[in-house]
């Protein structure tokens, strides 16, 4: 099988780096997605368990021309779907289209809904669609369609952690790859100091104690009959088998007692509560008798929380705590241009990430390195 994973813009390469630490380093990045040959139903097994910053994972099951709707059913229908569908299963189709003579969504989904579902009558009589979910994305860029099946269901953001609602959340997806993106390890001390409901602190907590981010939630591909052997259990033993025990010092800070109480309650959720530590503080108090270490914070920008003016006061703030703590690593994501203006120094990397839809630049502010250990003879 060719397996699909769709990487939000700006995250692809974190995307590749997690599959090649998985093994599968032969892959490659087409139009958003990153691609990966040759798998077995445990390699989506595998996939759906442990990747902590791609979307969801898809198998591709063709990929033809298309630029008209008759091109469309019959490629659509030529994909053996009794092969992959129960005779009850419930198919939902989703559309995109990018620069194709076929853009009309609804239309798009109803002639791919008609082509499947007659191939499903062929194959068993009946389609009456009372059994397991299976969704089918018709992906149709420079007019060629490509069909996918979703064997993820809810996206993988959702670790099933994160149930309290609160203001402008992070994807946890996103928060993985900015610390990815990061020079942070666990050895030295973590903090976000605007941490809302917690999801930066609980993905490096998750990370840092090689935690499957999939071992709390199901998946809809579990529910299939064409899924041979125990692939998810595999699965699961593998996330069990490879989980380690350490010391970690990781902090959120906010100034609002609610966040703070939310993103308590998520890590006990996530089962990271005994690792974390949150405080209700202001981020401008924030003091560490560690010289080395890493501040990571998506803090309030005009578009998501308050206004451009109190997001321009954080980031000179922000630039001031920095240089109260200048052998450690500060990590922003914002939307601002001025940034780094008003931070008062100009970024040693930044890179563009989307954030709810809204374009950021990643700032990083490195220290020094810290000095090599000395090796005993």
């Amino acid at each position: 099988m060719k397996l699909l994973v769709p990487a939000a813009y700006g995250i692809e390469a974190v995307v590749k780096r997690q599959l090649d630490k998985l093994g599968y380093r032969d892959t490659r990045a087409v139009n958003g997605r990153v691609v990966v040959d040759d798998c077995s139903w445990y390699d989506v097994a595998r996939l759906n368990m442990f990747l902590r910053s791609g979307e969801r994972v898809l198998v591709n099951l063709a990929s033809f021309a298309a630029t008209t709707f008759d091109q469309l059913y019959e490629g659509v229908a030529a994909v053996g779907w009794g092969d992959w569908v129960d005779r009850h299963g419930r198919v939902t189709v989703i559309t995109k289209t990018v620069n194709s003579a076929l853009f009309a969504h609804h239309s798009v989904q109803s002639v791919g809904k008609k082509a499947i579902v007659s191939a499903l009558e062929r194959k068993y009589g009946c389609a009456d669609e009372t059994g397991a979910q299976y969704v089918v994305e018709l992906d149709i860029t420079d007019d060629v369609c490509s069909v996918n099946l979703d064997t993820t269901g809810t996206g993988l953001h959702k670790r099933g952690y994160r149930t309290l609602p609160y203001d402008a959340p992070l994807k946890e997806t996103t928060a993985a790859a900015l610390i990815d993106l990061s020079v942070w390890n666990p050895d030295k001390p973590f903090a976000d100091l605007f941490c809302g409901s917690g999801t930066l602190p609980i993905e490096a907590a998750l990370k840092a104690l090689n935690i499957a981010p999939g071992r709390r939630r199901s998946f809809d591909y579990t529910a299939w009959g064409c899924v041979n052997g125990d692939a998810y259990e595999q699965a699961v033993r593998e996330a069990d088998d490879v989980r380690v025990e350490r010391v970690l010092d990781i902090y959120g800070g906010d100034i609002s007692d609610r966040a703070i109480r939310i993103a308590e309650f998520h890590a006990r959720k996530a089962g990271v509560d005994k690792y974390v530590r949150f405080n209700v503080s202001d981020a401008r108090s924030f003091v560490s008798d560690a010289s080395y270490g890493a501040n990571i914070s998506n803090p309030p920008y005009g578009e998501r929380l308050g206004n451009a003016k109190q997001a321009a006061q954080i980031a000179r703030d922000m630039g001031a705590l920095y240089r109260t703590l200048d052998k450690w690593n500060f990590y922003f994501l914002s939307p601002s241009d001025s940034f780094e203006r008003d931070f008062g120094r100009r970024a040693d990397k930044k890179r563009y990430v989307y954030n709810a839809g809204i374009k950021c630049s990643y700032y990083s502010f490195n220290g020094p390195k810290p000095p090599k250990k000395s090796i005993a003879y």
